[in-house]
């Protein structure tokens, strides 16, 4: 069994899900209805947030351990995998720390880091000791969503894929980020360039040092294969977190929140019973076996190292044109722009 243990008790590590709910959107729930990894340990400074989750999750998870630190956990505990659910600021220092203990993959929540700077580090850092990061762009791991990437890529259901047009609104690197993701998941991981737009919240409180992080209204991505990908700053009509994959033989329709759909090139809807389109499951239980399956032998899990560097670079250029109004090739060569990404 591969040990786990977590830092941060919030919303994402286990408040958006139930232990007797197998769906459940958050890593704890995701690990309970795994059969591949175990949660061995948790850190929290807060003494409440610890005593709830106790109280929330204990009987689950007999064996658990509780620590008040991330120091006094990664010190004690011997971890497969260390996940950080920390707040988007403290994640680089975090990171280093956890990168320096030496577990055998980290499992990171996004927006990854604050600037590309701070990205490079941690890469740079754990490319060191062949530890990968894989960033929690969790919508990827809708089962249905994986499996119309698997027949768009793989069995040539709509031909050769054009143009993959994302729907959501949203703060570009905290929120965005996983429709961004989703359009490099059916167009490929090579972006070449991106012109956007985008907005301020003028309420915002930034702290010193950092910029705001800017709400997308839209990006229009060229990728070096010749695919387009057209992130629209707000919900379509059948929602957000989707996308519509436009191929030269049909259109794929892909979202976690939404049924698949598939039609030809002239709109007449292609039956998917028969291409094995499997029942929901926790995206968190789909990401942490595929980095059990990796500890065990098999391929990186998606949106890990280059995958993930892909979408935030994206993400920061994006930002970068709405600002200077141009053009931005990726790699963008701001490295040093250090926006308040707090999700």
């Amino acid at each position: 069994m591969i040990n786990v243990g977590i830092i941060g008790i919030g919303s994402i590590s286990e408040g958006y899900g139930k232990p007797d709910d197998p769906l459940s959107y958050c890593h704890v729930g995701g690990i309970l209805y795994s059969d591949r990894v175990r949660l061995a340990a948790i850190a929290d400074l807060d003494p409440v947030r610890r005593t709830g989750f106790k109280e929330k999750w204990g009987d689950r998870f007999p064996d658990l351990t509780y620590f008040d630190s991330a120091e006094g956990m990664l010190k004690d505990t011997k971890l497969d995998v260390v996940s950080v659910c920390v707040r988007g600021p403290m994640h680089h220092q975090v990171m280093i720390d956890v990168i320096k203990a030496g577990p055998r993959a980290i499992f990171l929540e996004k927006p990854p880091t604050c600037s590309l700077g701070e990205m490079d580090a941690i890469l740079n850092l754990a490319s060191e000791d062949h530890i990968p990061i894989t960033v929690s762009y969790s919508r990827h791991w809708s089962p249905h969503v994986l499996r119309l990437q698997e027949l768009v890529q793989n069995e040539d259901l709509i031909g050769e894929v054009q143009t993959v047009i994302g729907y959501v609104g949203g703060t570009f690197l905290s929120f965005a980020s996983h429709t961004t993701d989703l359009i490099c998941q059916f167009a490929g991981y090579d972006p070449l360039s991106v012109v956007a737009q985008g907005h301020y919240r003028s309420e915002e409180f930034i702290p010193d040092g950092y910029e705001g992080e800017p709400v997308i209204d839209g990006t229009l991505i060229e990728f070096k294969s010749g695919k387009k990908g057209i992130h629209i700053g707000a919900d379509g009509a059948h929602g957000g977190f989707c996308c519509e994959v436009i191929g030269s033989k049909g259109m794929v329709r892909a979202g976690i929140y939404i049924p698949p759909f598939a039609c030809d090139t002239d709109k007449n809807p292609i039956d998917l019973s028969k291409y094995d389109i499997p029942e929901d499951r926790s995206v968190f239980t789909i990401a942490y076996n595929q980095i059990a399956a990796y500890l065990e032998g098999g391929p990186l899990p998606h949106c890990t190292n280059d995958q993930f560097k892909t979408v935030h670079e994206i993400g920061f250029a994006s930002i970068e044109s709405m600002i200077t109004g141009k053009r931005i090739e990726i790699p963008t060569t701001n490295r040093t722009r250090k926006i308040y990404a707090n999700g």
